[in-house]
């Protein structure tokens, strides 16, 4: 066994060519707008979030103030008088361009606010002959509802891009305290933000390497990835006696670290500092990277395999999935990470999933949560448990990882593995612990190399490596999601208590094989709430945030099956995704909507919208009593039907990401053994939801873990020829 080298490298290996800027995610060839693009791009912004005229103002003001949402008139009044540049939201748009945007998206966007910049380009693309900027209020507010209601994909998707741009980072930004103030939301976790809150757990804090330290280190075997699969992989072989180095690209939090604060959550804690853009624009994506990985930011739901999942993936040849094994890691990992419905409450939200379902006799359940039976009423879990309830893997397989001898590195990303006579030997990455110095590269040496480092990087480190299997990238499945929301006569406060603490499985089979949606419960801040439901006007915008303490989501979250999809990285190793969803998946989307809506009124919402751009919400009148069998509703329900899932002009988003480098019995069909270990190179084995076959229509983290305890098994014993699976 070798240590680690530091520069220079060795050149007697031959590496693909080098990665520039490997710690910049989605920010090669920033958008630098024109003095002409800005003001148009400032027009539009006033648009999105605009000055109310002093009726609109005083109306919501009347409506809304004290008894109807606990706020005061003069904050409601400031709140309608507000437009977007008067909360100093230039950064902040700026920086959320450039990091969520794919690199052609903003390349797009910027010529979109040149053509508007011109007299022909914005009568082509509003109908007014006069620069964007110098329309009233009235036209602009008119013409983005145009783009919103086109028959053109193209206006309808710049009617998305442009509504994400104006409001994410405006209402996700802590310091436009007036805009929370208004909703009655906190925007951040009160109690456990007070200076002498005592945690429920503590724990001692984990002890990460310098560059110093690798330098006379040796290793049996390099972990790539802390997450679900890497953290299980480094407990097991650290067991089992091997000296494990676990590699981290995010960085490494402490409970006591976690502010709990919307807007510092997505900048720390996710990849591209937090939802990115697939290369179309069509679907969001949310990605954890920080230490711990997706465990450390996801909502506690603990759900294992299905039945019919298993019974799939058996049937490609992987037996193992159908083994009395694999039903005892699954219980193994519950009993680890303390998954079970003891202590779980639900909130307002959860409680409505509940209360509709039983009203119409749909299957619902009470989620396990990874909590050990402790109350777990943390709406910020998306920002990190800082009470250390919440059990990801930093506070229980890396920790068994660590009193077996295993260490551990953060801000480091591998960039390719060192591969030998078509062996592992180690990996070459950047170490980028001192900010604004350039990372220093390293190679690290060892016997076996487990790369786990997600769906959407091990992609990128195998093919640097020189891997060239046709399946690597491919396949890529997100589970994804739509939002409809309910508003009901009283406060739901969805944002208190406990995410997701409740399911429905009554549209998990809209095919008859296995493919639909769960209806769960998500976490929806302000930044989401604000671009979830389309933006329909100025004085409707802010009577909908006015609202936001009234309604009531629903997670609408399909299992994907047939879209096209890859995952793709440039010369500076930003990561693309392509993702155009399939005919079939859009009816599975559109199947959990209409499910879900009728849920809300069985529950007893006045009103019922979801993320469709031209499908106007349904209100039940004064007098109407909420009922799925209302002809008025029955009859809106058909049309949304009807309508089904138009590309860009719904919104869409993912959190879960699968199958890049899936798992199977041939290197025709795959990228890795039924073992782990990759077709093409000796002793490098997958352990991360790359290797799932197909997506599992559940939450992800049980199986990811489950799978992981048999790739570490498969290492452990070092068989001759791979593990029957």
């Amino acid at each position: 066994m070798s240590g680690a080298s530091i520069e220079p490298t060795s050149s007697s290996l031959s590496a693909p060519p080098a990665i520039k800027d490997p710690f910049r995610y989605h920010i090669n060839s920033p958008v630098e707008l024109s003095q002409d693009q800005w003001q148009t791009l400032h027009a539009i912004m006033n648009t999105f979030i605009g000055e109310l005229d002093e009726a609109d103002a005083q109306r919501l003001a009347d409506q809304y103030s004290q008894g109807a949402t606990g706020v005061d008139r003069d904050t409601i009044l400031k709140f309608c008088r507000l437009k977007s540049t008067d909360l100093n939201s230039h950064d902040q748009v700026q920086s959320f361009l450039n990091r969520a945007a794919a690199p052609e998206k903003r390349r797009e966007i910027q010529l979109l606010l040149s053509v508007l910049s011109t007299r022909p380009g914005t009568f082509a693309l509003t109908g007014h002959y006069a620069l964007f900027r110098d329309l009233s209020l009235k036209d602009r507010e008119a013409a983005v509802n145009s783009w919103r209601l086109s028959i053109i994909p193209q206006l309808r998707l710049l009617f998305k891009s442009m509504s994400g741009i104006s409001l994410n980072p405006i209402f996700a930004n802590k310091d436009n305290k007036i805009l929370h103030a208004a909703m009655g939301y906190p925007g951040h976790d009160v109690e456990r933000s007070k200076l002498d809150y005592q945690p429920t757990n503590t724990f001692p804090r984990l002890t990460m390497l310098t560059e110093a330290d690798l330098k006379t280190a040796a290793w049996n075997c390099i972990v790539i990835g802390s997450g679900g699969g890497g953290g299980v992989a480094a407990a097991e072989l650290a067991k089992a006696g091997k000296s494990v180095l676990v590699i981290e690209k995010g960085t490494y939090y402490h409970e006591s670290d976690f502010t709990l604060m919307e807007s510092e959550a997505f900048g720390n804690l996710y990849e591209a500092g937090g939802f990115f853009s697939t290369a179309d624009g069509n679907v969001n994506v949310l990605a954890g990277s920080t230490f711990g990985g997706g465990t450390t930011v996801n909502w506690s739901a603990s759900l294992k395999l299905q039945h019919f999942v298993r019974e799939e993936w058996a049937k490609q040849g992987l037996s193992h999935f159908l083994s009395p094994k694999f039903s005892n890691d699954l219980e193994r990992v519950f009993q680890r990470i303390g998954a079970s419905t003891a202590g779980v409450t639900h909130n307002g939200s959860n409680q409505n999933l509940v209360n509709g379902c039983k009203k119409l006799g749909y299957h619902y359940a009470t989620l396990d949560q990874n909590t050990g039976g402790q109350t777990h009423n943390c709406s910020y879990c998306y920002a990190g448990c800082k009470d250390g309830i919440k059990h990801g893997t930093t506070n229980t397989w890396l920790r068994d990882a660590q009193d077996n001898g295993a260490r551990f590195i953060d801000r480091t990303k591998v960039l390719r593995v060192i591969i030998e006579n078509n062996k592992a030997v180690g990996v070459e990455a950047l170490i980028n612990h001192h900010p604004g110095q350039a990372p220093r590269t390293v190679q690290i040496f060892s016997d076996t190399v487990v790369c786990a480092a997600g769906s959407l990087q091990t992609p990128g480190v195998l093919q640097r490596s020189g891997l060239k299997n046709k399946h690597i990238g491919r396949h890529l499945r997100l589970h994804p999601c739509a939002i409809t929301y309910g508003y009901f006569d009283t406060p739901v406060d969805t944002f208190e208590g406990s995410i997701m603490t409740a399911v429905s499985n009554v549209a998990e089979n809209l095919d008859g094989e296995g493919y639909g949606c769960k209806l769960e419960v998500p976490s929806t801040p302000a930044s989401s709430y604000s671009t979830l439901l389309p933006w329909r006007g100025i004085a409707h915008h802010k009577e909908m945030m006015l609202r936001y303490r009234h309604y009531s989501p629903i997670l609408v979250l399909s299992r994907d099956k047939d879209t096209d999809s890859t995952v793709r990285y440039d010369e500076h190793g930003n990561l693309a995704v392509d993702y155009n969803l399939s005919t079939h998946d859009r009816a599975s989307i559109l199947g959990g909507i209409l499910r879900s809506v009728d849920i809300l009124v069985a529950a007893g919402a006045r009103e019922v919208q979801t993320g469709h751009f031209a499908v106007e919400p349904f209100v039940f009148g004064p007098d109407e009593e909420s009922r799925v069998d209302n002809p008025r509703y029955v009859a809106w329900r058909a049309g949304l039907a009807k309508t089904g899932m138009p590309s860009f002009g719904v919104g869409v988003f993912a959190a879960h990401q699968m199958g890049t480098a899936r798992m199977g019995i041939s290197p025709s069909v795959s990228a890795a053994k039924p073992n782990g270990e990759t077709w093409e190179v000796k002793e490098l084995y997958l352990a991360d939801t790359s290797l799932f076959p197909t997506a599992t229509g559940v939450n992800p983290m049980v199986t990811v873990e489950a799978l992981a305890l048999h790739i570490a098994d498969c290492i452990i014993k070092k068989d001759t020829t791979p593990a029957k699976l």
